[in-house]
């Protein structure tokens, strides 16, 4: 199974209503990242809020101070892509591209009014 990351925004209904990106672009990582990387001690150590929580739940940033708090979260994994490597054992290109994908969703959703589901 795999992790996603999806900008959406909602229909009439309530319903979600995906924003869709390039091909691949919805891709978080493979299941394990919720605990393997998202929620893990070194993220955590780093001050990370969002993405932990994926450890035990999915994540849903409906509002702008969720986004941005996400978006930050994003930016710390980036800004220490080495340290976490290293401390999960996963390559640098495999983290930083999972985690330019959810800020790059984060995006898509501040584009078009809209919120970002991780599950």
């Amino acid at each position: 199974m795999s992790l996603l990351v999806h900008a959406y925004v909602r229909g009439p209904a309530g319903e979600m209503v995906f924003l869709d990106g390039p091909p691949g672009s919805d891709l978080a990582g493979p299941t394990t990242a919720r605990t393997g990387i998202y929620g893990a001690a070194c993220v955590v150590a780093l001050g990370a809020r969002m993405l932990p929580l994926l450890a035990t739940e999915d994540v849903y940033a409906e509002t702008a101070a969720e986004l941005d708090a996400l978006d930050a979260d994003c930016a710390l994994l980036l800004d220490n892509l080495a340290y976490v490597s290293t401390s999960v054992g996963r390559s640098p290109d495999f983290i930083e591209q999972r985690v330019r994908n959810i800020a790059l969703a984060i995006a898509r959703a501040r584009s078009r009014g809209g919120a970002v589901v991780i599950w």
